[in-house]
């Protein structure tokens, strides 16, 4: 009885572990996911900042 439990507790550390792991593996892809958009927005923001920026002084000249 008590190998069966051990055995028992043994499997369910491990599937714990393992869905620990796939769960930070999915978490932290989703940060970068997220960060990479966030930074693409930026970026674009800012360009099309630079370009109404640009045209202005074009037009001042």
């Amino acid at each position: 009885m008590m190998e069966n439990a051990r055995a028992l507790d043994e499997r369910l550390r491990k599937i714990i572990a393992e869905i620990s792991d796939n769960t930070g593996r999915e978490i932290k892809r989703n940060l970068l996911e997220e960060l990479a958009r966030v930074m693409e927005e930026n970026q674009s923001r800012e360009m099309r900042q630079f370009l109404v920026s640009l045209q202005r002084a074009l037009k001042r000249l």
